[in-house]
């Protein structure tokens, strides 16, 4: 799927300087819209995901969502699981939605390390909630993602993309909050300087108290980051993000699977099981640096380089029933641990050379390329502690400095580096056919507690793309890459084990058209892959394949000037196969909806352009809590409604009020699943006031 993203850099380093402009590398993302008389749009027309640059969407040989701020903005989004709820097939698994999320794309879990990205490049950590305020959209790329980005799950890659500095300077603060009694303000500045406007800063900095509908949950999180541009001269550009975030609140509590298989229906979503003031605290610091230098009207080089650190304190509160026997009067325990140290580091590079090579009448664009990422997780030390008394219907208030603490287990640090050398060459006959051909070669180390290992492979890539008309296209791609088998997870024997990387296969075929003021996508996919589960014994292996392969579409975009969509909607078969244990070969993957679907529309009356109307629905189908698929989730739908309206002042003054309600129907639902259960969110209204200066 990346092959395209790899293409696009080739075509984006080369294009001509615009007019009275300096020269540019790449094309500038949508700005945001101020005091123009401009309606937002949720249609998008380009994309940044890999080497994708800003290049066009309706040229991407791949499945993707883009989310951009117009959307974010509408819906009220104050996290990615706002974003990625517009994502069919996107669920979440054993984290809480109040403290991280754990996302799941076709069926396979997205690694918190290596598939979460800046700005299309450095590996951010997502054990931290990653901040949107000072984001201009979530990009998710699904699927196997190997040629330019090594490993990685073939779940799909998210990338978050920094506001930067435009034409119009931007000048704006903000207030938010919610009917929990959360409150925040922030603020963001942008401004191009110099005598020819060859310096760009853009500012960002939000806090809130932060509330939740679980009882007693509660906490703070800030957010400062920079984002700086500087045009040195007609072929040297240079940029430099740097961001800083914290969130701490407390942990709720879940439910373990063994509870989990003894009751009939969904909790309160209120309910608390996790003692009051249990941590659950993040700290992340991402800097990612990037130098493109133009060597000739064909030929570009670029070379980027980050570091991204994450800290975090979690304490674990799961809860399960004494026996079977006390599950109408719920009387249970909680029982878990404490890791007070867990702490991370991603270190990236990349050096790539791109351009053009016409020969006999086929015009190549070429690209060759290195990157190496080095993930170091440090030794932690958990302190697990004797269970204590619960009521499953009853929580009642436990004090988290009143546990007794037992036993402390040392869980090894362990540093895994990929090296990739990539090459690809995309062939142009005449002007619809595109022949795409690249190979990775990918050098893998691997050092844990004593357990070094080094694996070696090449992983290829082809496809084709073809153009019907200017307004369409078709393409086809296979893509072969390693993946990370993951880390045992939360509640297993085996928890922080790191097993060792899995070969992951890939076939998609799709296409997209414009259609009106909104573009109009659909693909088949077909990946075959490890398979991971937990087995009898409660250990995470990997063990045998899963076969995952659907369909899915898209709509969005305006369908009228007055009217927005964003559609979309999945159909997965996600099939265990050569476990060895005959009684879950052919069952479904665990936590695999076979249908999903989203829908959100924003209607605008001509005669009242300032003021917006919206309502959303998301539908979840049915999964299975286990490999034997003994345990179900029902199927959910929640649903939203919203509006803004603009209010013009003196001057260029602007302030927009919004209001937004989710699950407003109050619908109880499993929000993740896993080895670790969590209740979706009870009904939440939001609102906030933003000025434009």
């Amino acid at each position: 799927m990346t092959i395209w993203m790899i293409a696009a850099l080739a075509a984006g380093n080369t294009q001509a300087p615009l007019p009275d402009q300096q020269p540019q590398v790449e094309r500038r993302l949508d700005e945001d819209i101020v005091v123009t008389g401009q309606r937002p749009t949720f249609r998008t027309d380009v994309v940044q995901v890999g080497a994708f640059r800003n290049q066009s969407i309706l040229d991407t040989p791949a499945s993707i969502a883009v989310i951009p701020k117009a959307l974010l903005d509408a819906q009220g989004a104050t996290g990615l699981e706002d974003a990625l709820r517009n994502a069919p097939g996107v669920t979440q698994q054993a984290t809480s939605p109040t403290t991280s999320n754990n996302f799941v794309s076709r069926g396979v879990l997205m690694n918190a390390r290596t598939n979460y990205r800046l700005n299309g490049a450095l590996q951010i950590i997502n054990l931290s909630p990653v901040p949107i305020e000072n984001k201009q959209r979530v990009e998710l790329l699904k699927g196997v993602s190997a040629l330019y980005y090594g490993l990685a799950t073939p779940s799909g890659i998210v990338n978050v993309v920094t506001k930067r500095a435009g034409d119009r300077p931007v000048d704006n603060v903000y207030m938010n909050g919610d009917v929990e009694g959360s409150v925040g303000a922030g603020f963001d500045i942008g401004r191009r300087f110099g005598g020819d406007d060859q310096f760009g800063l853009r500012i960002n900095g939000y806090s809130s108290h932060v509330e939740t509908p679980i009882d007693g949950v509660n906490g703070y999180r800030y957010l400062a980051s920079g984002a700086f541009d500087w045009q040195m001269s007609e072929k040297l550009s240079l940029k430099l993000d740097v961001e800083h975030y914290r969130r701490a609140t407390d942990e709720p509590g879940g439910i373990s699977l063994a509870a989990f298989q003894l009751i009939d229906h969904v909790p309160d979503p209120h309910s608390r099981y996790a003692p009051n003031n249990a941590p659950y605290r993040t700290w992340s610091t991402n800097i990612l640096g990037r130098a493109d230098y133009m060597l000739s009207d064909a030929w570009s080089i670029r070379a980027e380089a980050g570091l991204a650190q994450s800290r975090r304190q979690r304490s674990r509160a799961d809860f399960s029933f004494i026996s079977a026997a006390t599950v109408e009067s719920g009387a249970g325990r909680i029982a878990g641990n404490y890791t007070p140290d867990q702490e991370y580091r991603n270190e990236y590079v990349r050096t790539e050379i791109a351009g053009k090579l016409p020969t006999f009448g086929i015009d190549h664009e070429l690209l060759f390329g290195v990157a190496r990422n080095r993930q170091v997780q440090e030794d932690q030390h958990q302190r697990s502690y004797t269970a204590v008394a619960q009521n499953f219907y009853d929580p009642r208030r436990i004090v988290f400095d009143d546990l007794a603490f037992t036993t402390t287990r040392l869980l090894p640090g362990s540093v895994n580096i990929d090296t990739g050398f990539y090459m690809l060459d995309i062939a142009h006959v005449g002007d619809k056919i595109l022949l795409i051909c690249g190979v990775r070669r990918v050098l893998y180390d691997t050092r844990e507690s004593g357990d070094d290992f080094r694996m070696k492979a090449w992983t290829p890539t082809g496809g084709i793309v073809f153009k019907p008309t200017p307004r369409s296209s078709l393409y086809f791609t296979y893509i072969e890459g390693l993946e990370s088998a993951g880390t045992a997870p939360t509640g297993t024997t085996n928890e922080g084990d790191i097993l060792r990387p899995v070969l992951s296969k890939q076939i998609e075929a799709g296409g997209r058209i414009q259609v009106a003021g909104a573009l109009a996508s659909i693909a088949y996919f077909h990946i075959d892959r490890g398979l991971g589960y937990i087995d009898t014994t409660n250990s995470y292996v990997v063990d045998g394949r899963a076969i995952h392969e659907g369909v899915e579409g898209s709509l969005q975009g305006n369908l009228t000037p007055q009217l927005s969509v964003a559609l979309g909607g999945q159909y997965l078969k996600a099939t265990q196969r050569e476990t060895g244990v005959a009684a879950q070969n052919g069952k479904r993957v665990d936590n695999t909806p076979r249908w999903s679907a989203s829908l959100f529309a924003e209607y605008r009356p001509a005669t009242l352009p300032d003021l917006g109307v919206n309502a959303g629905a998301y539908y979840t189908g049915l999964r299975y809590a286990d490999a034997l698929n003994s345990y179900r989730m029902p199927a959910y739908t929640t649903y939203s409604l919203g509006a803004n309206y603009r209010v013009k002042m003196a001057g260029d003054r602007a302030l927009t009020l919004r209001v937004n309600g989710d699950n407003i129907t109050n619908k109880r639902y499993w929000s993740t699943g896993g080895t670790i259960f969590y209740v979706g969110l009870a009904r939440q209204v939001r609102f906030s006031a933003s000025m434009d200066f």
